[in-house]
C-alpha cells in the first residue's frame, strides 16, 4: 500500500488504508507500506491504526527498488500518485483512489487489472467553495468520501482472483 501523495487534496485517510490492510491479511497478504522518507509519518499512521502487522518501507527503497517490489505484488492499493502509476506500468493489479478530475486525466485506461475509486467532491469541506471555479487555500482531503468497504472489495477481488 502506498498511502502518501504529493497533494493533501488527494490523500485518503490513514484509517481507511489500515482497514484495507487488515482485511487483506486474513487472506494471506503481507502488508508492505511504501513511501518516500518524508512520507514516513503517513505510513506510520497507517501501521499504528492496523490491528495486523504491516512492514513500513518508507524511505528504504530507490525508484528501481520500488518498481521491482511493485512488480511482485498481488495487489497495490494507493492514492493517485507516482507509485500507483509505476505499479500499473510494471503489471501489478492496482486499486487507486482518485479525485474525479485527476482520474479523467491520469487514470488507468483498462480495468482488467485496475480498479479506480473516484471522489466527485468539488466543494472544499471547510469553506464550501467549488474549487473547480474558485480555488481555495485549504488542504482538506477531497477523496475521503471513498469508502474503505468499496476499496477493500476491489483489493480482495484482485488479490484473490489474479
Amino acid at each position: 500500500m502506498h498511502p502518501g501523495v504529493g497533494d493533501t487534496w488527494r490523500q485518503w485517510p490513514p484509517e481507511k488504508f489500515a482497514a484495507v490492510g487488515d482485511a487483506l491479511v486474513p487472506c494471506g497478504a503481507r502488508v508492505l507500506l511504501t513511501g518516500a522518507g518524508f512520507e514516513a509519518p503517513i505510513t506510520q499512521a497507517v501501521a499504528a491504526r492496523m490491528d495486523c502487522l504491516a512492514e513500513d518501507l518508507s524511505g528504504k527503497l530507490s525508484i528501481g527498488g520500488l518498481a521491482a517490489l511493485l512488480s511482485r505484488c498481488r495487489v497495490v492499493v494507493s492514492n493517485d500518485s507516482g507509485p500507483l502509476h509505476i505499479a500499473a506500468a510494471v503489471g501489478a493489479p492496482t486499486v487507486g483512489i482518485y479525485w474525479a478530475g485527476n482520474a479523467l486525466n491520469a487514470g488507468t485506461l483498462f480495468r482488467a487489472r485496475s480498479r479506480p475509486h473516484l471522489s466527485w467532491r468539488m466543494e472544499c469541506p471547510e469553506c464550501g467553495r467549488n474549487t473547480i471555479y474558485d480555488p481555495c487555500a485549504h488542504r482538506h482531503s477531497f477523496v475521503d468520501l471513498v469508502t474503505a468497504e468499496e476499496v477493500t472489495a476491489s483489493a480482495l477481488e484482485l488479490f484473490e482472483g489474479l
